[in-house]
């Protein structure tokens, strides 16, 4: 059976490789008290946050991007994509200048 210190370490250990892609390494456990596991905890918790709203930001903007290269005629349209015209004429207006 795990100590609480310890089930802090492997949840920071889970945490940290969602977040970064690794485990961490090098960190001296022994030095860290519980507040300072809580704390880690914490921060790596809203790393996560930060990256799934960032790749739900990334997922729009790319879907936005595909939407305009469809209406531009860059893109071959699949089933799923229903332009609405006004689409059509932004993606048109933006390529001709107009526009943000």
């Amino acid at each position: 059976m795990f100590s609480d210190r310890d089930n802090l370490i492997c949840l920071i250990s889970d945490l940290h490789k969602d977040a970064r892609g690794f485990r961490p390494r090098g960190i001296n456990w022994d030095a860290m008290s519980i507040a300072d596991l809580d704390a880690m905890v914490s921060r790596l918790g809203r790393e996560i946050e930060d990256r799934i709203e960032a790749d739900r930001l990334e997922a729009i903007e790319l879907d936005r991007m595909w939407r305009e290269d469809v209406a531009l005629g860059i893109v071959a349209p699949d089933d799923s994509v229903k332009l609405e015209p006004w689409e059509v004429w932004e993606a048109r207006a933006e390529v001709a200048g107009f526009g943000a």
